[in-house]
Parts: structure tokens; C-alpha cells; sequence
């Protein structure tokens, strides 16, 4: 191999690597992304009235039922 081979050789090693950690950030950042869509928080926040007339029509049904 020439000296010049060489030096490209590295010059791509360290681009694919660096490219690696960004896709691998980019990752990371879609997954906790996903994972905070798929919570439960994230609909109780984004519909609050929807499980709070959900939990009163439960209480009314579950209290009714041992009465």
C-alpha cells in the first residue's frame, strides 16, 4: 500500500466512525422519544378530562356495585 492509500484509508475509518456515534445518538434520541409517546402519562396529559370521567364513572360503578 502507498503512503497516500493509507492516509485515505484513515481519513475514512475515522468518517464512518463518526458517523456511527451520530447514528447511534440518533438512535438513542428516537427511542426516548417512542418511549415517552407510549407512556401513560403522555395521554393522561394530553387528555386529563377523558380519564378524569373515566375514574368518576369507575368510583360510580365499582361503588355501586357494593352497595
Amino acid at each position: 500500500m502507498s503512503k497516500d492509500s493509507t492516509s485515505e484509508e484513515e481519513v475514512l475509518r475515522v468518517a464512518i466512525k463518526r458517523r456511527e456515534e451520530e447514528l447511534e445518538s440518533a438512535l438513542k434520541e428516537l427511542v426516548r422519544a417512542a418511549e415517552s409517546r407510549a407512556s401513560l402519562g403522555h395521554y393522561v396529559a394530553r387528555y386529563p378530562w377523558h380519564f378524569i370521567a373515566g375514574g368518576l364513572m369507575l368510583g360510580a360503578w365499582l361503588g355501586r356495585r357494593r352497595a
